[in-house]
């Protein structure tokens, strides 16, 4: 539900946003001056655009020289908001004539840019840019010649709204060409939009919807001690997570607890402070490892949901899951609380729709949808037990796999042995491989080598064979040569004696 703010809350929201931006401290701003009424009020003019200067402290006697209709002046000082007229000014500290040293020229800036430098800081934030506000209208005028937006003219304003408390007014603009049955003094809620209008030196919400709190003002409450009085509240309503009193919700409400808002704003059983009850109920279990949280995100299939309250370990193991609702308020809450409790598989869960844990429904998980009511012992007795028993059967699952990882560091150092004897194994029988190739080529070397010794020894022989038959020949024949000539020689010898 949107929040509803008051238009005190507008101004109040609007002067931090201004108050955080430097730009807009000890501002110099140059302009045509328009006097007032008030001495101590005068307008500075630029083009379409004029701003509001107010001089405090009664100092306005002493800038009265250069406060005369239409003169060029230098104005310092802080952008402030007047909200009794929903105005926003310069909160003078000095008044100077034109200069004439350029560089202190060039920190000038105008009215028209302080109204662009206004708008944009409005505009940025989104937090009042889609803003809902209640007042009393004490103003009301609808012109159905003009439209929605206003022209560059002043007297554009007369299509306006002004809501009021606490002296306090914003001026509002809406599309006259919408029906509205509001009127004069009527109390409204209106959603809209802030804007900064520079030709009146305004900020004010151009407004999206108005509607009547006629709805809220006439609705009966029941079961609240301050309603029950007079059997209604006359008071302004401080609208809380409903936009109007329980009884004219869209969904039926509880008959036996309906709080009009502002009562609803105040008591002990709105949702808020269900879920702070829950909260420190399920913090003071203590129990061991494990901590509430609040608004915790849990996953439905392919979409996400948030818990009111979950108490958890921080890893997603859930001991409890609670669901809250405010002022005895049913609704769909213990169907969410079973859908949780289902999607997380977690065994207990909470329902509580007041602050008193006497008024809170508490369920045990069976699993397939099957979902017990306990009391309040049981739940408690369950949740630290069970964490005890889980811490229990934790400690024994941790040892047990202290013993398993051992085991397996030990089959692990069993496998790396037999593995490095296999591998030592096949090594062993790749070498004497390796050697049995190695005498197989010696081997054959061996038989080739032999082989190759016989060639060469038969080689040899024959070929000192050869030579001997060779000589052998020679020498016969030499011999016979030789016999021959002393054959020749003595025959000659015989002759010649």
């Amino acid at each position: 539900m949107p929040i509803v703010h008051s238009v005190s809350d507008i101004t109040s929201i609007l002067s931090g946003i201004i108050r955080h931006e430097s730009v807009l401290r000890d501002v110099r701003v140059q302009g045509e001056v328009s006097v007032d009424n008030r001495p101590d009020v005068f307008w500075l003019r630029y083009e379409e655009n004029i701003i509001r200067c107010f001089i405090p402290n009664n100092n306005a006697a002493q800038f009265t020289p250069l406060l005369t209709e239409k003169n060029i002046v230098v104005v310092s000082g802080d952008i402030t908001l007047f909200p009794l007229f929903s105005e926003y000014q310069i909160l003078v500290k000095d008044v100077q004539p034109i200069g004439v040293n350029a560089k202190e020229n060039s920190q000038i800036l105008t009215v028209s840019s302080i109204t662009n430098r206004l708008e944009e800081i409005t505009t940025s934030f989104s937090e009042i840019q889609q803003i809902h506000v209640r007042g009393e209208i004490t103003h009301f005028e609808l012109r159905t010649d003009q439209p929605w937006y206003l022209s560059n003219s002043s007297d554009s304003a007369s299509d306006s709204a002004e809501v009021a408390k606490l002296e306090q007014k914003i001026h509002c603009f809406f599309n006259p060409n919408s029906t509205t049955s509001v009127n004069k003094s009527d109390a409204v809620c209106i959603q809209g939009a802030i804007r900064i209008w520079g030709p009146s030196s305004r900020y004010q919400i151009c407004v999206q919807q108005i509607e009547s709190n006629d709805r809220i003002a006439h609705c009966r409450c029941s079961g609240c001690a301050q309603c029950l009085g007079a059997n209604r509240c006359n008071r302004p309503r401080e609208i809380a997570n409903f936009e109007s009193c329980a009884r004219c919700l869209p969904h039926p409400s509880d008959e036996l607890y309906a709080l009009c808002p502002e009562c609803y704003a105040v008591s002990v059983d709105h949702e808020n402070k269900v879920k702070a009850a829950v909260y420190d109920y399920l913090d003071e279990l203590h129990v061991n490892g494990f901590s509430p949280y609040k608004e915790y995100q849990i996953q439905f299939g392919t979409r996400n949901g948030y818990a009111d309250v979950v108490l958890t370990d921080g890893n997603r193991r859930f001991a409890a899951i609670a669901e809250c609702k405010g002022a005895g308020y049913v609704g769909h809450g213990i169907q969410q609380l079973k859908s949780y409790l289902s999607a997380t598989d977690t065994r207990f869960g909470v329902f509580a729709n007041r602050t008193d844990p006497k008024h809170w429904e508490f369920y045990e998980n069976r699993r397939r949808n099957r979902f017990y009511p306990i009391n309040r012992f049981e739940f408690k007795k369950g949740v630290v037990e069970g964490i005890v028993n889980r811490e229990r059967l934790r400690d024994e699952i941790a040892n047990l796999n202290g013993e398993i990882a051992r085991l397996e560091n030990q089959k692990s150092e069993l496998h790396t042995a037999i593995g490095q004897v296999s591998q030592t194994k096949h090594n062993l029988t790749e070498r004497t491989s390796n050697l049995t190739q190695q005498i197989e080529t010696l081997e054959n070397y061996k038989s080739e080598l032999h082989k190759e010794i016989h060639r060469k020894l038969n080689e040899l022989l024959e070929e000192k064979m050869q030579r001997l038959e060779r000589s052998l020949s020679d020498l016969k024949i030499e011999l016979q040569k030789q016999g021959i000539v002393n054959w020749f020689k003595n025959l000659f010898s015989k002759e010649n004696r």
